[in-house]
C-alpha cells in the first residue's frame, strides 16, 4: 500500500482503537480532523482506487460518528466491541488493497537510463484484412525503447500510455468489470519520454505480443534489455491487440472473428484464421524492420540512425512467440529468436518445412508443455541448423511471461499467475532473456545462460546434428 493510504488506514485504526482502549472518545472533531486530512492527503498526492472504497466509507461513518455523538465515555461492553469488531472489521477491509495493490515495476538491471517514443506506421503495400479498415493500408502502432543521456526533470512516464482504453477492454476479455484494472493509471515506469539518444548504436530487439495483448506487456523485460544496451521495438498487431489507440485518437479493439473461438467454427475455418492471424503478426515485424532500413528519412527518424541492423533479433509470447519464429525461419535478417510459449501449430507447412539457420530459445510454460504445439515447436528445434535452447519453467503459467506477476501477491489465487513468487519467475526470465540475447547478438560468452540455476528451470542445449 501507498504512504498515504496507511496513514488513512492507521487514522482508522487510531479512531476505533483509542475508545476501545481509553474507554472515552477523544475530544470532538479530533478524530474527524485527523481521518479529513489524511483522506485528501492520499486523494490529492496519490489519487483515489476501488479497492480503497470500503475504507473510504469507514472513514466517513468514523467522521460522521466523531462529530455527532454526544456521550464521549464508553462502557465495557462497548469497548469490547469495537475493539474486536472494530480494529478486526478494518484489518478486514485493507486486505483488498493489500491483494491487488499498485503494481511496481522493478528497477531495469542495466546501467543505461531508459527512453521511449511511439509511433503510427503504415505499410502502404499491404491491405488491412481485418475490422472496418479492411482494404486499406495496413496500419498499427509501435513504441521504441532506447538507451538515452539523463535529463534533469523529465519524469518518466505511465507504464502504459494507453492504459485507460487497454486495461478495461482487458478487464472485460477477462471476464471482470471494465474499471477492475483502473488502479494500474498510478504505476510509472523506469522509462522517460523523448530523452536524447545515447552515443553510439544498439543492437535491435523486435518484440510481438500474443493474441487480445499489448505492446507494454513485457514492459519490465523491455525495460531490462534497453538499460543493458539494446533499442527493443513493440508493436501493438492492430485487431490482434486487445486495443490500440492511434495519434488522431481513433481507438480500435481486437476483432473476435479474426481468431473465433475453436468450437464457434469448423476445423478449416480455425486454422484458416489463426494462420492468417500470424502472418499478420509476422508482416507487422518484417515492416518494422525494413522501415527501420529506410533510415532518418524513415518514420522512425534519427531513431532509425542509431539501430545497428547487423544485429536484430525478434521475440514474442503465444501467437506473438509464434509470429517470431515465422519471420526468423524465412527472413536472413534476424540473428536470434525467442519464443515465450510460442504457437506454431498455426506457421504454414511450407515454412515449418524451412531448416531454422538461427539460434533459438523457447521457453515453455506448464500448460504449454507437452502439448501438439510443443511437439511442432521440438520439431523446429531439432531440424534447426544452429542450437537451440529449450527451456522448461515448471510451476509457471501462460501469463508468467508477462507483466502479470507483478499485479498481485496473491496472482495464483486469483488465477492471475502459477504459483512461483513474482520475484523469482521475473528473475528467471530476465536471466534467460538478456543472457541469449547477449550471447548472439552482442557476442558475449554463455556463462549467464549456463550458470543459471533456478530449481524450476529445465534447460536442454539442442544442437545442429
Amino acid at each position: 500500500m501507498r504512504r498515504f493510504e496507511l496513514i488513512l488506514v492507521f487514522a482508522a485504526l487510531f479512531a476505533v482503537a483509542w475508545p476501545a482502549v481509553f474507554g472515552v472518545r477523544t475530544r470532538r472533531g479530533i478524530i474527524a480532523l485527523l481521518l479529513v486530512a489524511a483522506f485528501i492527503a492520499h486523494w490529492q498526492i496519490e489519487g483515489l482506487r476501488w479497492q480503497m472504497i470500503p475504507i473510504y466509507l469507514v472513514s466517513v461513518g468514523l467522521v460522521v460518528g466523531d462529530l455527532i455523538v454526544v456521550e464521549r465515555d464508553l462502557n465495557w461492553t462497548r469497548r469490547l466491541a469495537r475493539g474486536i469488531f472494530g480494529v478486526g472489521g478494518i484489518l478486514l477491509l485493507v486486505l483488498l488493497p493489500l491483494a491487488l495493490p499498485i503494481p511496481t515495476l522493478p528497477v531495469p538491471s542495466g546501467p543505461e537510463p531508459v527512453g521511449t517514443i511511439s509511433f503510427e506506421l503504415v505499410d502502404e503495400d499491404r491491405e488491412e484484412v481485418y475490422g472496418s479498415r479492411a482494404g486499406e493500408p495496413r496500419r498499427f502502432m509501435a513504441q521504441v525503447w532506447y538507451p538515452g543521456r539523463p535529463v534533469e526533470g523529465v519524469a518518466p512516464t505511465l507504464w502504459n500510455d494507453d492504459w485507460d482504453v487497454v486495461m478495461p477492454e482487458l478487464a472485460r476479455t477477462a471476464g471482470l468489470p471494465g474499471w477492475f484494472f483502473n488502479h494500474t493509471r498510478y504505476t510509472s515506469s523506469n522509462s522517460s519520454p523523448s530523452l536524447p539518444l545515447s552515443d553510439g548504436t544498439f543492437p535491435v530487439i523486435v518484440f510481438s505480443h500474443g493474441w487480445t495483448g499489448f505492446r507494454a506487456s513485457v514492459i519490465n523485460q523491455i525495460e531490462s534489455l534497453v538499460s543493458n544496451g539494446y533499442m527493443v521495438v513493440a508493436i501493438d498487431h492492430t485487431y490482434g491487440a486487445v486495443a490500440t489507440r492511434f495519434p488522431d485518437g481513433e481507438v480500435v479493439t481486437f476483432d473476435p472473428m479474426a481468431l473465433p473461438e475453436a468450437e464457434a467454427v469448423s476445423e478449416d475455418a480455425y486454422s484458416d484464421a489463426s494462420t492468417q492471424l500470424l502472418e499478420v503478426f509476422a508482416d507487422d515485424i518484417v515492416t518494422v524492420i525494413d522501415l527501420l532500413e529506410s533510415g532518418d528519412e524513415g518514420p522512425f527518424g534519427s531513431l532509425a540512425e542509431s539501430a545497428d541492423l547487423t544485429r536484430i533479433g525478434v521475440y514474442g509470447h503465444s501467437a506473438g512467440g509464434g509470429a517470431a519464429v515465422m519471420v526468423c525461419l524465412t527472413d536472413e535478417r534476424c540473428d536470434a529468436v525467442l519464443g515465450m510459449d510460442p504457437w506454431v501449430e498455426p506457421i504454414p507447412d511450407r515454412t515449418i518445412s524451412e531448416s531454422a539457420t538461427r539460434p533459438a530459445m523457447f521457453m515453455r510454460s506448464d500448460e504449454w508443455r507437452l502439448t501438439e504445439n510443443d511437439a511442432v515447436l521440438r520439431g523446429i528445434a531439432e531440424r534447426s541448423l544452429a542450437e537451440t535452447y529449450w527451456i522448461g519453467v515448471e510451476g509457471a503459467h501462460h501469463s508468467d511471461f508477462l507483466v502479470t506477476p507483478l499485479f498481485s501477491p496473491v496472482g495464483n489465487q486469483l488465477g492471475f499467475k502459477g504459483p512461483i513468487p513474482a520475484g523469482t519467475v521475473v528473475s528467471i526470465i530476465d536471466r534467460y532473456l538478456l543472457g541469449f540475447f547477449d550471447v548472439f547478438l552482442l557476442g558475449t560468452g554463455s556463462a549467464a545462460i549456463d550458470t543459471a540455476s533456478f530449481e524450476e528451470v529445465s534447460v536442454e542445449l539442442i544442437q545442429p546434428e
